[in-house]
């Protein structure tokens, strides 16, 4: 990659990060649909006006059940869907692209560049934002457009994030249900990995990026993923979100299970660079041939599918106990 190239890939990329890559009795089931809301809501279960705090700190009114919704990223676009409330979104961003119904509504431009005039054609009564939408919410606000920010970094925060959107849309049940889905299923498969001795866990190094090298830290929603199915981040101990690193540290650190997301084709590029990284053929996950591609938009993006990443991240780790 040129180097005038570097910076605005890894913009994109984090950013992309930040808004977006049922338990059986024993184990988890290979064939688990996955979590997603009817087009239609159940009607509302809440009236009149509805103040809450969003996940920016800003209290946030509405007045009435908002009927056009607009989302401003990826991952508050499939909270929404999980929700039900697919026909009453009317406007999406070119990143939305989950579940395929999100394909049909209007855009209203990029994650990080929203048309405030496309956004105002679409007559909204409610925007779900990011925090990378800082510079945009008061401009809505000043058009009396009600915006709920709503972005998670961690499971906890995405279960509030979804607890706050069925709350402002009258579909709290919806919420609750949804939430519950996903906390079964979860525990699913932590009734399966409680069985394996810390020592003996799975050491798992997530390449968010290839060039320069990028993984992912404590406060990011990637090591909820590994650490919920059964595995240990190697960088999970720095404080930083997605540091970049070395490829000697990787080798150091001995991961045995190598994870990547494959954007659209990329994997056949990262494996054949992976084989000329400097001390890499010491690395047990190189030697046993254990590199699996994963679905970028699954596996790092805030959303209710989370809960299949974990799903399938956890089979990856132990084939033998799924």
């Amino acid at each position: 990659m040129k180097k005038s190239l570097v910076l605005p890939a890894l913009i994109m990329v984090i950013s992309l990060l930040l808004l977006t890559g049922c338990g059986g009795e024993e184990g988890v089931a290979e064939d688990e649909s996955p979590i997603e809301g009817d087009e239609t809501a159940e009607p509302a279960e809440t009236s009149g006006t509805v103040t809450v705090t969003d996940q920016m700190g800003r209290e946030v009114t509405i007045e009435g059940i908002p009927q056009r919704i607009i989302s401003l990223s990826p991952s508050n676009t499939e909270v929404a869907f999980a929700l039900g409330l697919g026909e009453r979104i009317v406007g999406v961003t070119e990143y939305c692209n989950y579940p395929p119904e999100a394909l049909e509504k209007d855009i209203v431009g990029g994650f990080s560049t929203p048309s405030i005039e496309k956004i105002v054609e679409l007559e909204p009564n409610l925007i779900l934002a990011s925090t990378i939408h800082e510079e945009e919410v008061p401009r809505l606000e000043e058009l009396g457009i009600p915006v709920l920010v709503v972005e998670a970094s961690s499971l906890n925060e995405l279960y509030t994030s979804m607890s706050l959107v069925a709350e402002i849309t009258g579909v709290i049940s919806a919420g609750e249900e949804l939430i519950a889905s996903m906390q079964q299923r979860i525990q699913a498969v932590q009734d399966v990995v409680s069985v394996i001795d810390d020592e003996d866990k799975i050491r798992v190094y997530y390449e968010v990026y290839s060039e320069p090298l990028m993984s992912a830290g404590s406060g990011a929603f990637i090591t909820d993923v590994i650490t919920l199915a059964g595995g240990i981040n190697i960088f999970g101990d720095v404080d930083e979100n997605y540091p970049q690193i070395s490829a000697e540290v990787v080798a150091e650190r001995q991961p045995e299970i190598i994870l990547f997301p494959d954007y659209h084709g990329t994997a056949d590029l990262v494996l054949e660079g992976m084989a000329d990284r400097p001390g890499w053929e010491s690395v047990p996950a190189v030697q046993e041939f254990r590199v699996h591609a994963m679905s970028d938009d699954t596996f790092a993006r805030p959303g209710p599918r989370a809960v299949e990443a974990i799903e399938d991240a956890a089979r990856i780790f132990y084939p033998e106990l799924f």
